[in-house]
């Protein structure tokens, strides 16, 4: 169970618990949360203490988060195709799972250094979902890492550029 003040994810987004209270829908115990970061969504939410639908679950550590960053050359991409790239993405960024969006900003990545090394357009749908992606990354890493967003945004860049170049970050 959590405390007060611990920071969650629920549902890719980083949040403080401010409190516990009763459903008056269900009667269910159920956590208040509030965004973490000033100048996101400020909708507060409630959120089943049971977590049934396993959208809560505690920040990653600052390890996993560098064995993703290890791990990310050997990622599998999503299938390339062009006529079901939103769907592939919208699938993952509403799955809890940190490495989703890592699969994301690879993907959208490698199509996109593609698509310039061919001298074609960008893809619209990957800079969308890389910047969605890469925002909710930036915000748990921040929290993980102890550091400021700009701070995580220099190591993020980073150890993505050396990740996908098969240096060590």
């Amino acid at each position: 169970m959590y405390k007060v003040n611990d920071i969650v994810v629920y549902r890719r987004n980083v949040c403080r618990v401010t409190g516990t209270t009763t459903s008056s829908f269900n009667g269910e115990e159920c956590y208040l949360l509030e965004p973490y970061f000033p100048g996101d969504a400020q909708t507060k939410m409630v959120v089943p203490v049971a977590n049934k639908g396993g959208h809560l679950r505690p920040v990653a550590s600052r390890k996993q988060i560098e064995k993703l960053f290890a791990e990310l050359k050997d990622l599998d991409t999503l299938e390339n195709k062009s006529a079901n790239m939103k769907s592939q993405y919208a699938a993952l960024l509403k799955g809890d799972d940190l490495a989703d969006l890592f699969c994301i900003l690879k993907t959208s990545y490698l199509r996109n250094k593609k698509r310039a090394e061919n001298h074609r357009k960008l893809a619209s749908i990957d800079d969308e979902y890389f910047a969605k992606a890469e925002g909710y990354l930036l915000n748990e890493c921040a929290v993980a890492m102890n550091m400021n967003r700009e701070e995580t945004k220099a190591y993020v860049e980073e150890a993505f550029r050396k990740s996908m170049s098969g240096k060590k970050a």
